[in-house]
């Protein structure tokens, strides 16, 4: 039997070098979720819209008139959404004249989930308003109140929990990006900007983002400086030096100790052995050259627009890194936080404060069009991400998406919501109930496509991300408040 050709396997010519595109006599290093050697492996991306969507009428969800009597049998059941219109559900919901209507020619390729919410968000806080939560606890699904004295202490985020587990597998554990906004050292970060991030690590601190395409290009693409060569050398003998005089110690000293203190010592061994390892890992992939499929280039400097039009370039080059990054197997986890109302709009015709107008927009007709205005745009966008993971072939003959489960949502709901104040709908209030859910892509053929779903009140949206976890091939079973995965086969 022929060994498969390797998937890193270089093309050497005229002085460049060049990674091929995956064929069908490679394999990937190893299988996911059960599946055969020849599938391609799932990947998985979170994207994040900052500051809310609206939801209201031809908001976010696809939604139907009903009568009282209606609204009545199913508000128990999760059918009625924020304004007392129903939910639009299964097959044939229709997007015309929704914040999704730019996704209309992807609608095979994802759910719409209504009805779910992190019930923690429901926690009162004292220090912080709906803001504290935004897209801090999408993926962490954290009380945030739970630390007394402490405003805002967040968990660790099923994509970091992802990339511990299965992120040996490829030369990046993960990627967190944002689109449009610039990166900051969030270890110092506080108040609510400390929450506006998607990607949190075990302790709890957000993990910092790249906002640059051009600096995650250069990251995953090139080989960086010679002065940065040699650092990375240096500090790779000196590590192995380290755990290499550790290791002589250890052994020495396990001859010489109790049967029971001989366990501890394996024990802190295995940790030792799994430093080493990473260590190697991480020469291993160096040594790999790090290059680009032929025909890609470096994104450029996006030119600032008074009007805030270059936002739309700066996304777009920034999705083209992430698909490339996913396609050429550099990684399989990424975040993306890929707007908010923040900047300018006047491009759409919107030139007032985003968040302060269109956010909380009372619920007047010209300041509710803005809010739409503004998602309908960042939806055009994320259409754009579908489409170009859609048009990756994989050496099985399926694309990209479809071996991919893309999760988008919002941290707040912006509209009217269940709050009643003075016997009216509050217009201005934001809300965690109903996050705006969707997940696109098949996960490799696991997940279902083309339906809207809606959830009975107080399904957890942790039940989600566990189906999310569980599709990637992790063998969790729960995740913070969940009480099982969400049916999405």
């Amino acid at each position: 039997m022929m060994k498969p050709l390797n998937r890193r396997t270089l093309l050497q010519g005229l002085g460049a070098t060049f990674a091929l595109p995956f064929l069908d006599a490679m394999t990937p290093l190893s299988a996911v979720a059960a599946r055969s050697p020849e599938a391609a492996p799932i990947r998985s991306v979170f994207v994040g819209m900052g500051g809310g969507m609206w939801t209201g009428e031809n908001g976010f969800f696809p939604y139907r008139e009903g009568t009282n009597a209606e609204r009545a049998l199913n508000w128990g059941k999760g059918g009625v959404l924020p304004g007392g219109c129903l939910a639009d559900t299964g097959r044939n919901y229709s997007l015309v004249g929704t914040t999704l209507e730019p996704l209309t020619q992807m609608r095979e390729h994802f759910q719409i989930l209504s009805g779910l919410h992190h019930r923690n968000d429901e926690i009162p806080n004292t220090v912080v308003n709906a803001h504290g939560q935004d897209l801090g606890t999408l993926l962490t699904a954290a009380n945030i109140s739970s630390t007394p004295g402490v405003a805002l202490k967040n968990a660790v985020s099923v994509d970091q929990l992802l990339a511990a587990e299965l992120g040996r597998a490829t030369r990046v554990a993960s990627l967190a990006l944002t689109a449009g906004n610039s990166s900051y050292n969030t270890r110092e970060a506080t108040g609510l900007g400390y929450m506006g991030f998607l990607s949190y690590d075990v302790d709890g601190y957000a993990v910092p983002t790249e906002g640059d395409p051009g600096a995650v290009f250069d990251r995953l693409f090139t080989e960086g400086t010679p002065q940065q060569q040699a650092e990375r050398e240096r500090l790779y003998r000196q590590n192995r030096s380290i755990l290499d005089s550790v290791g002589e110690e250890l052994r020495s000293l396990e001859r010489s100790v109790a049967p029971q203190d001989r366990r501890k010592l394996d024990e802190y061994f295995s940790t030792v052995r799994e430093v080493e390892q990473r260590i190697v890992r991480t020469r291993q992939w160096r040594e790999t050259p790090l290059v680009l499929p032929p025909g890609v280039s470096r994104p450029g400097k996006v030119a600032r627009n008074n009007d805030g039009s270059d936002r739309i370039e700066q996304m777009r080059l920034m999705i083209d890194v992430l698909v490339l990054a996913l396609q050429t197997d550099v990684t399989r986890i990424a975040t993306l936080r890929l707007g908010d109302y923040s900047g300018k709009f006047s491009f759409l015709g919107f030139p007032e404060d985003p968040h302060g107008v269109y956010a909380h927009n009372g619920g007047e007709p010209k300041k509710v069009e803005g809010a739409r205005a503004i998602d309908r745009m960042h939806m055009e966008q994320f259409g754009y991400l579908l489409e170009r993971m859609q048009s990756v072939q994989e050496s099985d003959g399926t694309s990209l998406l479809h071996n991919s489960v893309v999760m988008l949502g919002a941290g707040l709901t912006n509209g009217p919501s269940h709050k009643v104040r003075s016997g009216k709908v509050d217009y201005n209030a934001h809300g965690q109930f109903n996050t705006p859910l969707l997940l696109a892509g098949h996960a490799g053929g696991q997940l279902r496509s083309g339906e809207h779903v809606n959830f009975d009140h107080g399904t957890p949206l942790a039940n989600l991300l566990v189906s999310v976890m569980q599709a990637m091939g992790s063998q969790r079973e729960a995740f913070a408040d969940s009480t099982g995965p969400l049916g999405l086969v």
